[in-house]
């Protein structure tokens, strides 16, 4: 019986050539990408640069780079008039919304590749701004729609690009409703750790991206009740903080099966309720 894996013509396994493949959309730190899972595959392709050399020539012959040197640099707010769409390089960019009592709800983190700032019925739904330096790209709404329009290719990536962050969406409204901060915290941890930006896994250290506020309206708690998530899953040996913006991984398998779990029993949330909004 022959085990191998198939070849294709060229004479190269298909495991050989989606690693050629990723290993030339490897692009320098910084530059212009966007990161998606695509359509296509074997159900387990990772979140990598969708654009080939020419892809992102094009967009960079529109795009202006804008360079953020500190935290809280406002790139447009929620109501404004969507001119522009925008595609993070390096560091970060947080987008959220304003409930009528002023509470902030962090909507999404959005890191290298990712591209955000679509308008809805012409202005932006929501705000966004740094957190920490960032080097963003700049694109015209009316210019980048034009591309779309003309370039099939480029068009498919930014809908694989839009349907991946529909996903996560989908996987955040789950989170809220159906977890406690505790859980919520674990799910938040793997998915950064999936961004070799923020994550050495040689080490197994990763990179905390945000502070306490953030990390809280993100979660949709309060800061005390995510520190006291966090002194948690240190007390349950899952990880251990190094100092305030490192974190080391001590049990991955164990963050992710309390990710995938479903909320606790209405008696044992009663007896966590110091870790629950």
């Amino acid at each position: 019986m022959n085990f191998s894996a198939p070849k294709n013509n060229n004479g190269f396994s298909e495991g050989e050539v989606r690693r050629t493949a990723r290993a030339a959309n490897r692009v320098k730190p910084g530059a212009l990408q966007i990161r998606a899972r695509s359509f296509d595959g074997d159900g387990v392709c990772d979140v990598e640069n969708r654009l080939s050399a020419g892809e992102q020539d094009q967009l960079l012959g529109i795009a202006t780079v804008v360079e953020c040197r500190r935290s809280g640099s406002p790139l447009y707010s929620e109501g404004e008039l969507a001119r522009f769409v925008y595609c993070v390089g390096e560091g970060m960019v947080r987008t959220s919304r304003c409930a009528e009592n002023g509470h902030r709800q962090i909507l999404a983190f959005r890191g290298p590749g990712d591209l955000f700032g679509f308008p809805d019925a012409g202005r932006y739904a929501n705000s966004a701004e740094t957190v920490g330096p960032a080097k963003l790209y700049r694109m015209p709404w009316q210019r980048l729609q034009q591309m779309l329009l003309t370039d099939p290719q480029l068009h498919l990536i930014v809908l694989e690009k839009m349907a991946h962050d529909f996903r996560q969406a989908q996987n955040r409204i789950m989170s809220l409703g159906q977890q406690n901060t505790y859980q919520r915290l674990a799910a938040f941890i793997v998915e950064w750790m999936s961004r070799e930006e923020f994550f050495d896994e040689k080490k197994s250290l990763l990179k905390f991206p945000v502070n306490r506020f953030d990390l809280a309206d993100y979660l949709g708690t309060q800061p005390e009740s995510a520190a006291r998530a966090f002194t948690k899953l240190e007390h349950d040996g899952l990880v251990r903080r190094i100092n305030f913006k490192e974190v080391e991984i001590l049990d991955i398998e164990g963050l992710q099966a309390l990710r995938r779990g479903h909320r606790r029993s209405h008696r044992s949330e009663a007896a966590q309720s110091d870790i629950t909004p």
